[in-house]
């Protein structure tokens, strides 16, 4: 008996509830052959334990693509094979849009039709390894919202991430929102504290709760909190992208640097942040 991936688990999960296909595909927000091809095969024992059980999750960090770093992918696909992972959380940020920035950038940048073209190359690499996961919606992910709402028009007459993008089965969460697992909080990290070491886990005290963000590509690591009740941590998992690329120019001015790596999260209790080897 083969093991439900996420989306599985998120279909047969709605479905128990609602008997319907055409019902779930709704809540769910995708097709009913999604549906039907995530039930088909599925045995009685899966049925009565969806849901049930805790997850080994991969985290992966900001990529800024087209500026994700060479190897990253096969990087990741090493450590959630180490450490068996069967969920995956995109923290977000997957894409950069330099082009649309509200920031200064150089000429060469502001190719927004060129950049598109080179950030879909990669964004379909990431979700050719990782068909399957829980997406963050980052303030880089964001930026053509902000723009199209800034020029007046409704955030309707956009595409969606998933049809922009190509990433049919990503769960997408929307900005400043969350994604709980196993009692622990993902966010993207541009929301409660920030701009401090150890964001993460100043956000955990603050929500009582363990916490894992990205955001902050230079804090990287895991620091724990316990009490006579409980005990919690903070994690930031780095990022995925090249500090030398043109579009991260901007932080040749500081000491600090990207740390490139990626977080698991064991059964929500043990957090560990794995470097990548540069």
């Amino acid at each position: 008996m083969s093991k439900l991936t996420p989306r599985q688990e998120e279909i047969l999960k709605d479905f128990k509830i609602t008997k319907c296909k055409a019902t779930t595909a709704r809540n769910l927000k995708c097709s009913r052959s999604t549906v039907r091809a995530a039930l088909k095969g599925i045995t009685k024992k899966q049925v009565s334990t969806a849901g049930e059980g805790k997850s080994r999750v991969l985290v992966i960090g900001d990529c800024h693509a087209p500026c994700m770093l060479d190897g990253y992918i096969d990087f990741l696909k090493k450590i959630q094979k180490k450490h068996k992972c069967d969920r995956v959380v995109h923290i977000g940020d997957a894409v950069d849009w330099a082009s649309i920035s509200y920031h200064p950038k150089a000429p060469s940048l502001k190719n927004s039709e060129e950049e598109f073209g080179k950030a879909l190359i990669q964004v379909q690499e990431l979700h050719r390894a990782f068909p399957v996961l829980d997406y963050l919606i980052g303030n880089h992910d964001a930026l053509s919202e902000r723009q199209a709402a800034d020029a007046g028009l409704p955030i309707l007459v956009l595409k969606d991430f998933n049809q922009l993008w190509g990433v049919p089965n990503w769960n997408v969460i929307e900005r400043f929102g969350h994604v709980e697992i196993d009692s622990v909080l993902y966010q993207h990290g541009d929301r409660g504290r920030g701009g401090q070491n150890n964001a993460a886990f100043l956000n955990a005290l603050d929500e009582h709760k363990s916490v894992v963000q990205g955001h902050f590509h230079a804090q990287a690591g895991v620091n724990y909190f316990a009490n006579h009740h409980t005990r919690i941590f903070g994690m930031q998992v780095g990022c995925g992208c090249d500090h030398e690329s043109l579009a991260m120019a901007y932080g040749k001015k500081f000491n600090k640097k990207p740390i490139v790596g990626c977080g698991v999260v064991i059964e929500g209790h043990t957090a560990i942040f794995e470097p990548m080897d540069l």
